[in-house]
């Protein structure tokens, strides 16, 4: 079961892509927030936050800190 909060102002097409990477890079983390950073979408967890930068609708990188 999949615990996910998701920002509704947020590009729908972008939140797939991010779900998907989480999906595939994390499966083991089901409870998260995707929300506005600045000029990103941030997703956060326990002490880890993730920045999926996008450029022409495509994940163009991920910062992590």
């Amino acid at each position: 079961m999949s615990d996910i909060t998701i920002n509704p102002a947020l590009n729908p097409l972008e939140v797939i892509q991010v779900e998907d990477y989480m999906t595939k890079h994390y499966p083991k983390v089901t409870a998260y927030t995707m929300t506005r950073g600045n000029d990103c979408i941030w997703v956060y967890y326990s002490y880890m936050n993730l920045y999926f930068i996008f450029r022409g609708g495509k994940i163009v990188d991920i910062q992590i800190d």
